[in-house]
């Protein structure tokens, strides 16, 4: 039982707005904190009365971040409060929905209560615990760009909604979702280990051949291969790989261009696939299927890029 669930005395909005901090000049604020004239009821809970959310946006909880953060807990005290809905099945208990870091830590640093704000069974709390990590400093790159794939293609919202929703312009939301061309492995391995690769380099790598990627990927880990290094290396696999192309780059396209030359486009793209469904993609060699999973993913980029434009 919940003894110590109550409201503050005498809340007022602009109390609860300080303890919120700046979270609440942000876009997305009101549909996570309500708005400026019904923000969400802060109340105090146990620990012990709070599960985990088991769709949580964020996969990596940093041992020594979370180490650091219970120690500011202890001496600084709770900032900001963690986001809950109450428990689907069990009475008097409740769900995580955004705050999972700060739940830890507090368990870590001895706290048996934490602050809260408990959000309407009717809320999309999913999209919320999306927007909340995603506002947040201290995601890796991929989380980042997995994050806002979650937000596109759950909520059906294209990429100037998202940067609207975050307070990112589209060409910033569509440059991180370019880091979903990276190889899964990397993806998994930038996850899982929240190492400080730059997501400068990371976008470097992940405009190369997924192969290419693979080979670069223990030196970009080891902090060998600056932006600049990787932009120039990559520079240079094209012009080895494609010497049709150095020797007449394309210049001069022009929307009229484009737009008539795309039913030769679809044919080429058509013909192509049909040739190598004829032969197998098991048949294929590893680097050739490598290029065809870059080339779904960069048109899958492009799609998204379309649709903004039809969009607009």
């Amino acid at each position: 039982m919940v003894k110590n669930w109550r409201k503050p005395a005498s809340p007022q909005p602009a109390a609860v707005a300080k303890s919120i901090g700046d979270s609440l000049d942000r876009p997305g604020a009101d549909l996570i904190f309500g708005t400026a004239d019904g923000l969400r009821d802060t109340v105090l809970l146990r620990l012990n009365d709070i599960e985990p959310n088991p769709n949580q946006p964020r996969r990596h909880f940093d041992e020594e971040e979370l180490q650091a953060l219970s120690f500011s807990l202890r001496e600084v005290g709770q900032l900001s409060p963690i986001l809950v809905q109450a428990h689907p099945t069990e009475p008097k208990r409740f769900m995580l929905v955004a705050g999972e870091r700060r739940w830890r830590a507090a368990g870590m640093a001895g706290l048996t209560k934490i602050m809260a704000h408990i959000l309407p069974t009717d809320a999309n709390t999913d999209q919320i615990a999306l927007i909340e990590n995603l506002q947040r400093v201290d995601l890796s790159p991929v989380e980042e760009a997995e994050g806002i794939r979650r937000l596109i293609e759950t909520h059906e919202y294209n990429q100037e909604a998202v940067g609207d929703l975050l307070g990112r312009s589209r060409t910033e939301v569509n440059t991180t979702l370019t880091l979903l061309r990276l190889n899964a492995t990397i993806r998994t391995d930038c996850v899982t280990s929240h190492n400080d690769v730059p997501k400068a380099v990371l976008l470097e790598l992940a405009r190369m051949e997924e192969v290419d990627q693979l080979s670069l990927w223990l030196k970009v880990k080891k902090g060998e291969l600056t932006a600049r290094e990787a932009r120039e290396y990559r520079a240079k696999l094209q012009r080895a790989g494609d010497p049709a192309t150095a020797k007449a780059p394309v210049r001069n396209v022009t929307a009229k261009k484009f737009i008539a030359g795309l039913p030769k486009l679809e044919e080429s793209l058509s013909a192509g696939i049909e040739a190598v469904a004829d032969k197998g993609f098991a048949k294929l060699r590893a680097d050739e299927r490598a290029k065809l999973e870059a080339l779904k993913a960069r048109l899958a980029g492009y799609a998204q890029q379309l649709e903004t434009l039809l969009a607009g």
